[in-house]
């Protein structure tokens, strides 16, 4: 015989039932269009590679392709109104005076450096609206599979262009040669350092790009999803493999955070052996950024610091001529500014400094926006919350920036949205009316 709440609620009124399904369905996180969570996984996943593409894999998808791939995954994931949600309040706010600050600096209305700039700002909104009511671990359980491949991409292409150099194809980009195995194992070099291994460029082109991606997928091993030591141990040689010195030292900040916590998180018959071993395992590591650093500052190579000495000092010259405006976004105003002001003293030729885009995103920002709306952004970014620890991963990715001008691209712009959400309680102050809203996932402190 059925027990009293069974038959209770199975003779529940149509009306009630009805209610009481709305509400669960209400409350369930994410809902949108498309109700099958393995399909959602799907289009999640393409809008996410795509807008990583944006941020270097431009010689073979072209720009605007991956832009419409990545608004089509999006809205066909969630209501583009859904951007104009109480919570995105700061975020228009900014892009309101971006473009107000943009066309007073640039001192003429900048059509297609415009359109460009803010295809990317709306792909990164839209992103940050697909992930904003979704649990905290899913972007991470959705970035984890396609980094964990560009991560075993990373430690094949040296392996490959030893083990089958001939079969490898080359072509060139401006006055760069690429080297190129299907198009998956790719590499260059801008000089012949005869290096037995060489830098992967994984579908960037670039190795200082492909290092930020792969650190993040050691960040999401350490601390999101604490994967076992083969995850760890393969994102870490993959980021080594990309021989980028602000790879090497993210690497080591990232493995000296996660021995604080493990000591702090150990009982107490692990953290004597936390101790005294991990140290000595993470010798070589500290090693490996040591000799890393030196090649590149003072070594064969150190022509690299020598362009990014050049990059600061003239992005922050060409900042000091519009400190609170920006110049705005036309490269075109950046070469012509910079061709007055620019850093003298680098030891480059003439045609590197006169046809060279800056590659600081932080001094992108500064000299594109003006002072007082990129310190807005460099908030966002520190106070991101995609992943814990909050304030690590934010300032890995400012790190990052320092030597790749990414900040403008979709994926950390989701990131550096993701800091200005309103939180609930503020959102209820400004609508009247409003009660009881739902604390949604990514708002939680």
């Amino acid at each position: 015989m059925p027990s009293s709440k069974t038959t209770f609620a199975n003779s529940a009124p149509p009306f009630r039932a009805h209610r009481l399904a709305n509400q669960t369905q209400q409350k369930a996180p994410g809902a949108g269009f498309i109700a099958n969570p393995v399909l959602r996984k799907r289009l999640r996943q393409v809008a996410l590679l795509a807008a990583m593409l944006i941020s270097g894999g431009l010689l073979i998808f072209p720009r605007e392709p991956l832009l419409a791939v990545v608004l089509a995954a999006c809205f066909t994931l969630k209501n583009p109104l859904e951007m104009f949600r109480a919570e995105f309040a700061g975020i228009w706010f900014l892009l309101l005076a971006v473009a107000a600050v943009v066309l007073i600096g640039g001192e003429s209305f900048q059509l297609m450096p415009m359109v460009t700039r803010y295809a990317n700002f709306f792909a990164g909104l839209a992103l940050l609206m697909v992930y904003v009511d979704e649990r905290r671990s899913t972007l991470a359980d959705d970035l984890y599979w396609i980094l964990k491949l560009m991560a075993i991409q990373a430690i094949l292409t040296p392996v490959m262009v030893i083990a089958f150099s001939q079969f490898f194809t080359t072509f060139r980009v401006n006055d760069t040669i690429y080297h190129s195995l299907l198009y998956i194992f790719t590499y260059h070099e801008f000089q012949d350092f005869g290096l037995l291994f060489k830098r992967p460029d994984g579908f960037f082109f670039e190795p200082g790009v492909f290092q930020i991606y792969l650190n993040a997928f050691l960040f999401i091993c350490l601390f999101v999803r604490q994967q076992r030591l083969f995850d760890i141990g393969l994102a870490a040689l993959a980021v080594v493999a990309t021989q980028s010195t602000t790879g090497a030292v993210i690497l080591v900040l990232q493995f000296a955070a996660a021995y604080l916590l493990w000591l702090k998180t150990a009982n107490r018959r692990q953290k004597l052996g936390v101790f005294v071993f991990v140290p000595i395992m993470l010798l070589p590591l500290g090693a490996y950024m040591t000799y890393n650093v030196t090649e590149k500052f003072w070594g064969a190579m150190s022509g690299s610091a020598e362009a990014r000495e050049y990059d600061l000092r003239t992005g922050l010259r060409v900042t000091m001529e519009k400190p609170f405006t920006g110049i705005g976004f036309d490269y075109e105003k950046y070469f012509d500014v910079a061709g007055r002001v620019g850093y003298r003293e680098a030891d480059l030729s003439r045609e590197n400094i006169t046809e060279r885009s800056n590659t600081n995103g932080l001094v992108v920002l500064l000299f594109s926006v003006g002072i007082p709306l990129a310190l807005v952004f460099f908030y966002g970014i520190l106070r991101q919350r995609l992943f814990k620890p909050r304030l690590l991963f934010g300032g890995l990715i400012m790190l990052s920036l320092v030597s790749e001008s990414l900040s403008l691209s979709p994926i950390m712009l989701m990131v550096t949205f993701s800091g200005l959400l309103i939180a609930p309680r503020r959102v209820r102050a400004l609508i009247p009316g409003r009660r009881g809203s739902a604390v949604r996932p990514l708002q939680r402190a």
